[in-house]
């Protein structure tokens, strides 16, 4: 599967491409959400994994320009920020899941991350 990662924390983007690519993944991660949509606009992915806020655009923004170059592109939206607000903008736009991670960039929390499927047909986990 080919998965592009978009966070502005690099130290994110890193710990994803490692679990992703173990499991046999093809992974682009990006820091730059410009960078990331010039990507999407050369190239077909399976999967964007994006956090939800970034400074230049936030997660929804993102998406929505990714699904005009990529319409039906699967997203999962990666959030420390998991508002009720949030996440039901999330769902209401088309966010396939929300991950909610426990463990943030700098070490801080534990455990593992919670996700929540927002595709009410999607079987659960």
């Amino acid at each position: 599967m080919k998965i592009v990662v978009v966070d502005d924390e690099p130290t994110i983007v890193l710990m994803c491409r490692r679990v992703l690519e173990s499991q046999g993944h093809t992974v682009s991660g990006f820091t730059n959400v410009h960078a990331a949509l010039s990507q999407l606009e050369t190239e077909a992915v399976d999967l964007l994994v994006v956090d939800y806020k970034m400074p230049e655009l936030n997660g929804l923004e993102f998406v929505q320009r990714a699904w005009a170059l990529r319409p039906g592109l699967r997203v999962v939206m990666i959030t420390a920020h998991g508002t009720r607000e949030v996440m039901g903008r999330a769902s209401d736009s088309g966010v396939q899941s929300i991950v909610l991670p426990s463990v943030h960039a700098d070490g801080a929390g534990q455990g593992r991350g919670r996700r929540r499927r927002t595709d009410r047909h999607s079987p659960p986990d």
